[in-house]
């Protein structure tokens, strides 16, 4: 019964749903936190938690002595990730302060896109038709969403907030490919990571807000944010990463845009529109539309090795 249990824990079908739920909810319960506190608020309650939490965890399970044979540039790239970090969600935060959830949401999953732009330079990964093909698709999708449909006008809901969540799409690009150069423990450098974003974040509150005590449900609210994004679902999605394969683990993260959608309409009550609908598609599609090149290149090969076989 134990190994049974130990099983599920490791299992892709039980971990990835509940990260999931977790990353689905961000837009939906940052909107309705923002009902009461502002932007800067909200990121310094959330990255204040995610700091206490992981400092308790490393007391116990890391040793700070393996620090010191990190060099400069170590802690150097650490921190740009940091940066990253704090100016994804603090840009995406802006965008739902000015924009619907549902819009802000959609614009903020073109981060794949930036993900694959940002490759290329930094990583020096080639461009493919596909992944041509994926940015065209984003970028309609983009306009649909930004525009509501009417082209010929180009009439916009709120430029500043539709720039705002493409801004935070670019700042998950760079991360993601920064935090790939990371050769460091995953844990103690999530844990330098979210120290970074926290100690902008005090920054940021001290500019331009000021410190206040939440009540207890938006003190829930960051809590659940905190816990679900920055410290539990590290630990999900680093598990599920190590039992099963990455592929699978990716294929599970395109229905994250479904899932949000689903949250922001049973929490906040917003309505999409066929524009919307349309123009989700593109955005999400663009996505998958990057691995085709990868399965049939990988059918191919297994023709080309089924023929030397015979």
């Amino acid at each position: 019964m134990k190994n049974q249990k130990m099983d599920i824990t490791k299992s892709p079908l039980f971990l990835m749903p509940i990260l999931l739920l977790m990353w689905g909810s961000l837009a939906a319960v940052s909107k309705l936190l923002l009902n009461n506190l502002d932007s800067y608020q909200v990121l310094f309650y959330m990255y204040g938690i995610g700091v206490a939490v992981f400092f308790v965890i490393v007391v116990f399970k890391v040793k700070f002595s393996v620090i010191r044979s990190w060099k400069r540039s170590e802690f150097a790239l650490i921190i740009s990730c940091g940066s990253f970090t704090f100016l994804y969600d603090f840009f995406y935060l802006k965008s739902l302060e000015r924009i619907p959830a549902v819009e802000a949401s959609m614009l903020n999953y073109l981060f794949p896109i930036f993900i694959v732009l940002f490759a290329i330079p930094i990583h020096k990964e080639k461009l493919t038709v596909y992944k041509v093909l994926s940015i065209g698709m984003g970028f309609m999708g983009t306009v649909l969403l930004v525009t509501k449909g009417d082209l010929a006008n180009l009439t916009f809901t709120n430029l500043k907030g539709d720039f705002f969540a493409m801004l935070a799409a670019v700042s998950w690009g760079l991360f993601t490919n920064l935090i790939k150069k990371n050769q460091k423990d995953m844990f103690l450098s999530t844990f330098f990571i979210t120290i970074t974003a926290f100690v902008l974040s005090v920054g940021a509150i001290l500019i331009s807000s000021e410190f206040i005590l939440p009540h207890r449900t938006d003190f829930l609210g960051v809590t659940w944010l905190s816990i679900s994004n920055i410290v539990l679902g590290f630990f999900l999605y680093f598990r599920a990463l190590k039992y099963s394969p990455a592929s699978l683990i990716a294929s599970f993260t395109f229905f994250t845009p479904f899932v949000t959608l689903v949250f922001i309409v049973i929490l906040l009550g917003e309505k999409l529109t066929i524009t919307d609908y349309f123009a989700a598609l593109l955005i999400i599609s663009s996505v998958p539309i990057q691995k085709v090149r990868n399965i049939m290149g990988k059918k191919k090969r297994q023709l080309i090795n089924k023929g030397n076989n015979v």
